[in-house]
């Protein structure tokens, strides 16, 4: 990891043009994003954001063909099929599927957590968000320690609805171990999509700052840093995703996490494979500034 703030000015000039190329609504089809931007009201969104974001692994299509049917079955207001316990939240429930790690059962389990932390909010008729709260301390958010936070309050609520010990091992993948040392991506993600106000993020969570929340280092980004020189690391976790963050931070200082969306679009759609192929090099946005895809790198 580079300590300067001096950064090659190929790189951000590379950056900045792929992010105004990627700043386009008709890419959110290429990305979990694209089911909480179809709603308006900011409740919705954050619940649809929660699942869209913790199931986020796995192939784009496999992704899409689990949580489609799901929010769906929804209908028009996910949040007050959840916090009504309505008809719409008995079909999402009976219907829900497996996915991957998750059986039928985890996934009944976690619509019915969810819905029970819906019922309360409405119930105190307070319309604040959800969940940031889970990652607030007495002083604010720390990254690391109030993403763990949010870990440990769900695995307690579940717990104690099954009455069991630990959690089962597709929840446990699900929502994650509170204190693992890895990168926690998709955690991150749900925080770059509440916190950002800019495309194409919501601004649902005002108590974070978007130079707070780590950099979500899914498989494309950690390839891509090592490709256009912004680190050598061969292992990721939650300390390399704070590193990243301030990397950019020299860029963006006030929006570090301004990059993820349009770099992940490098991976997912112009298909990088960190390797040289022309026909995939000879048109990516970044080519400029990356080690192998150019003859004079960054």
């Amino acid at each position: 990891m580079q300590e300067t703030p001096e950064f090659p000015r190929a790189l951000k000039l590379s950056l900045d043009k792929a992010q105004k190329f990627y700043s386009d609504p008709k890419y959110l089809e290429s990305d979990p994003i694209l089911f909480p931007s179809r709603y308006t009201n900011s409740l919705d969104r954050e619940i649809v954001s929660l699942f869209s974001a913790l199931f986020a692994y796995g192939n784009v299509k496999a992704i899409q063909q689990f949580l489609a049917p799901l929010f769906l079955d929804l209908g028009d207001h996910p949040y007050l099929a959840l916090a009504e316990k309505n008809r719409f939240f008995e079909t999402a429930k009976k219907n829900i599927k497996y996915y991957r790690f998750q059986t039928q059962a985890d996934n009944r389990l976690f619509l019915d957590i969810v819905s029970d932390i819906a019922s309360e909010t409405k119930q105190s008729k307070d319309n604040s968000p959800l969940f940031e709260t889970y990652f607030l301390n007495e002083d604010g958010f720390d990254p690391i320690e109030g993403i763990s936070l949010f870990q440990t309050i769900f695995t307690k609520k579940i717990l104690s609805q099954t009455g069991k010990k630990q959690l089962s091992p597709g929840l446990k993948f699900l929502i994650g171990e509170p204190l693992s040392k890895s990168a926690k991506k998709r955690i991150c993600l749900f925080l770059r999509w509440m916190v950002r106000d800019k495309f194409p993020d919501f601004g649902i969570y005002k108590k974070i700052l978007p130079n707070q929340i780590p950099f979500p280092l899914d498989v494309h980004i950690q390839r891509l840093i090592g490709i256009l020189g912004i680190s050598e690391r061969k292992t990721f976790g939650i300390k390399e995703s704070i590193l990243i963050r301030d990397y950019f931070k020299n860029f963006y200082p006030d929006d570090p996490l301004l990059y993820d969306f349009c770099l992940t679009r490098v991976g997912i759609i112009r298909k990088c494979r960190g390797i040289q192929v022309e026909e995939i090099c000879s048109i990516c946005e970044i080519r400029e500034a990356c080690r192998i895809g150019s003859a004079t790198g960054n």
